[in-house]
């Protein structure tokens, strides 16, 4: 009944946009944010920790992160009651935001933790440095943001 009705309620108001697939109603097609393509480049003095390209959009981020445990290369004496692996890890957080101004707003969190090594065989941990801010960027614009230990972020918003 509702199928033979639906004709005559459609023309009934042509100011809402109604579109029938077989028996049902569905509403205007959703339009979706342009992305924006940034570049990231975080690196320590002990090298590049990550690089790559993420898609982001106004209130839309996009992150990554690595986090790897392996063997000490540090010998110690036998029977030694700690641990003796290292953790490492990488973490890294992007989002666009738009407050009026015309360009996106790019909040960036970063952490990274390195291992703590004891030349004395005792127990060992991470230590962690992180970085939160905001840049703005043009396209083809860059920002380079430093942290403590030598934590380096470059951020470049593709054209």
């Amino acid at each position: 009944m509702l199928a033979q009705l639906l004709p005559l309620l459609v023309l009934q108001d042509s100011s809402v946009a109604v579109t029938t697939v077989a028996d049902r109603i569905a509403g205007p097609p959703a339009v979706s944010a342009p992305t924006h393509t940034v570049s990231v480049r975080v690196s320590s003095p002990q090298g590049l920790l990550w690089q790559g390209t993420m898609r982001v959009a106004e209130n839309q981020g996009a992150s990554y992160s690595q986090n790897m445990s392996q063997a000490s290369t540090m010998v110690c004496p036998p029977g030694s009651p700690y641990d003796r692996s290292e953790r490492s890890s990488v973490s890294f957080n992007v989002y666009a935001q738009n407050y009026g101004q015309g360009r996106p707003n790019y909040r960036l969190d970063v952490s990274w933790a390195r291992p703590i090594i004891d030349p004395n065989c005792g127990e060992s941990g991470t230590r962690t440095v992180q970085i939160n801010q905001s840049v703005m960027l043009n396209p083809g614009q860059t920002a380079t943001i430093e942290g403590d230990a030598g934590l380096k972020v470059e951020l470049t918003r593709q054209r």
